[in-house]
């Protein structure tokens, strides 16, 4: 059951049916998927991997940073009005939209990225006038994730992934070396009481997600509990200048895989990749000789790769036609553990 006792008839419906999909497979994801691709912005009906493999993924990312500001725009400069669209459209295709939130600083009213005073974190916590600030952060995302509603009316039951990557150090407000584990628990649970109790928010899931690392410490440490969390993932990339032949990309993502599924059987939690790829793309056997062989020995639910930039044709992380790597993904989108979306609507 999700964590969330009063989560909707959907939202439950959509908890057991990634339980079952874990039997099955691995969901396709892909970030911005419908939104845009390579070379290619706001173009109905089109993705870069149905391009390559024919179908749509299974799990569209979509990034809800400057909800909070009152913005139209996310800062990937998407509308939300458009992403508002996007995830009824993948709903209609029987996918899975999940939400990536990287909330801006509520002491200095910067961006997420924004770590230059110590104790955010505490501030949030202990300081009402800070913390009213926050609230209505929070106010303006439940009135967006209230919107989301399909053609009859009914809320749209997804995914919605908070601070993530904790332990990236001076990446987000919100990292270990400026928040301690109780703290960042207290703002986790701050956030989801609020969002069920006072916003009456009760179609999402919530994911905890982590960068990989040697020791696991953020997952054993910083876990906000089986009472406000759903799903469990963590992120690798592959970063090919500091590791030439993806020894440690594999070496990583296995450990830490292994780690979370582990915990996830334990804590009865679904286990996930929530962030990986290879900008470029500049290996063609990428998928099936470093990628696939890792994650088919584990249990999980997703694996969400990078975006594919409309304003940048060297950043992508899905292959395009005509791409040494498309013939690759192919076969990978392929294979019977691999789901896309009409796999799981099967």
């Amino acid at each position: 059951m999700p964590s969330d006792k009063d989560a909707t008839i959907a939202t439950t419906a959509l908890y057991s049916n990634l339980n079952l999909w874990l039997e099955k497979g691995i969901m396709l994801g892909h970030q911005d998927d419908l939104a845009y691709g390579n070379k290619w912005y706001k173009e109905a009906g089109r993705s870069d991997v149905k391009s390559v493999c024919g179908d749509y993924p299974a799990v569209f990312g979509w990034n809800l940073g400057n909800i909070e500001t009152g913005s139209p725009l996310n800062d990937d400069s998407v509308a939300f009005s458009d992403i508002r669209t996007y995830i009824s459209d993948v709903e209609k295709l029987g996918g899975i939209s999940t939400l990536n939130w990287n909330v801006h600083n509520p002491f200095t009213g910067k961006s997420g990225n924004d770590c230059s005073v110590e104790g955010a974190v505490s501030s949030v916590i202990n300081d009402k006038t800070i913390q009213k600030r926050y609230f209505k952060y929070l106010d303006r995302l439940a009135l967006f994730l209230n919107s989301l509603k399909d053609e009859e009316g009914n809320l749209i039951p997804v995914i919605v992934q908070l601070f993530q990557e904790n332990n990236i150090p001076e990446k987000y407000w919100w990292n270990t070396q400026q928040c301690s584990s109780d703290d960042f628990r207290k703002l986790w649970m701050l956030t989801i009481n609020y969002l069920r109790d006072e916003k009456n928010i009760h179609h999402v899931l919530y994911l905890f997600s982590f960068s990989a690392d040697n020791e696991n410490n953020s997952l054993v440490s910083y876990y906000p509990g089986n009472n406000y969390v759903d799903m469990i993932g963590v992120s690798q990339q592959f970063v090919q200048e500091n590791d030439p032949i993806g020894e440690i990309y594999m070496r990583m993502l296995n450990k830490n895989l292994k780690a979370i599924t582990q915990f996830a059987e334990k804590n009865n939690k679904i286990a996930t990749l929530t962030n990986t790829g290879m900008e470029g793309i500049k290996i063609p056997n990428y998928f099936s000789k470093y990628v696939y062989p890792v994650i088919s020995q584990y249990k999980l639910s997703y694996i969400m790769f990078g975006r594919n930039s409309w304003n940048d044709e060297n950043k992508y992380y899905i292959p395009v036609p005509g791409h040494p790597a498309s013939d690759d993904f192919n076969v990978f989108s392929k294979s019977p553990r691999i789901l896309t979306c009409s796999k799981i609507s099967e």
